[in-house]
């Protein structure tokens, strides 16, 4: 490989901090929570997940981890993720009233406990970019709880199947790195996290909120029969 320019390195380092932002929006959103503010957190770790969307792409793109084969991007992005994914909607999960008040703590560290396998597993992708498990992303999991409001009792069966889930066979697309229908795939996240952000500040919340779950229910699908046609995504 050609030595990298300095042009190269400096939008190597740009993309790392770009990464790196996240760990501001995660600050914010704690100082949000601390405060109470719901929806001003929800803004901020909703801001972390965009921000994961655009950096992967990017380093990939400019392929940072030749520029700087030193310092790893991969580690970076997953001691943020689990930052914004999993750690502060344990907090949310915790100290707001989404489940029932004897079962925030326990679930809260499920949340944690589980992801924390998420992260350790050397096959957390399969080799076409399918996660092995619920990929943790509490994050978008606090957003629905918080704008929809399912009866507490609810809420804690649905952390308790995700957790579970966790460890089980199943594949979950990723958006982004998923080759096949990975312009459809983009576009239903994109028009996803619009109608999840339209939602946080429009009189009809929960109207945005149940249709941002149609690009969900359809990765669900997609996820579910590549779990269960496993020969139709071999080669």
């Amino acid at each position: 490989m050609p030595q990298p320019t300095r042009t190269s390195i400096a939008i190597a380092w740009s993309i790392h901090a770009l990464t790196a932002c996240g760990m501001i929006l995660g600050m914010l959103a704690l100082q949000a929570m601390l405060a109470r503010d719901w929806r001003l957190a929800i803004c901020y770790l909703l801001a972390a997940l965009a921000l994961d969307g655009i950096d992967g792409p990017l380093a990939r793109r400019f392929e940072v981890g030749k520029v700087l084969p030193r310092y790893s991007g991969g580690i970076l992005d997953l001691l943020v993720d689990y930052f914004t994914f999993v750690l502060l909607p344990a907090l949310f999960v915790w100290w707001s009233d989404a489940v029932p008040e004897a079962w925030r703590w326990p679930a809260a560290l499920a949340m944690m406990l589980s992801a924390l396998y998420h992260y350790g597993n050397l096959e957390i992708k399969t080799g076409d970019c399918y996660f092995t498990g619920f990929p943790a992303f509490w994050n978008i999991v606090v957003f629905y709880l918080y704008l929809l409001r399912p009866p507490p009792e609810w809420a804690l069966a649905l952390i308790a199947v995700l957790c579970l889930l966790t460890f089980a066979p199943v594949k979950c697309v990723h958006p982004f790195r998923v080759a096949r229908l990975r312009g459809l795939n983009i576009a239903a996240a994109v028009f996803s996290m619009a109608a999840a952000a339209g939602a946080l500040f429009s009189p009809f919340a929960r109207e945005l909120a149940w249709l941002s779950l149609a690009p969900v229910v359809y990765f669900a699908a997609l996820s579910l029969h590549r779990t269960m046609r496993p020969a139709a995504y071999a080669g």
